[in-house]
């Protein structure tokens, strides 16, 4: 029997516009296969689905662990991008 680990993250951002600016920064990460990983992306209105599963523990929480991070520095690109058109 051949294993197949999942993780799904939902991310419910404050606005559909910064939900679409996270989809595509990390849709391009969606479209390559590395190690048997494979990786889906939705957005529905404010929310945007990320979706890993490759074939071995150690594979799913590199990824995983590397989409977070990288999650967590376009939201904080977008944030800081507010804050410098907010003080024109």
């Amino acid at each position: 029997m051949l294993w197949v680990f999942r993780v799904q993250i939902d991310l419910t951002l404050s606005s559909a516009r910064i939900a679409s600016a996270l989809w595509k920064a990390l849709l391009p990460e969606s479209l390559v296969s590395l190690r048997g990983v494979k990786v889906s992306l939705l957005q529905n209105g404010s929310t945007v689905n990320i979706i890993v599963e490759a074939g071995d523990e150690s594979s799913l929480r590199a990824t995983v662990n590397s989409l977070i991070k990288l999650s967590y520095l376009v939201l904080e690109v977008i944030s800081a991008l507010g804050e410098l058109l907010d003080c024109r």
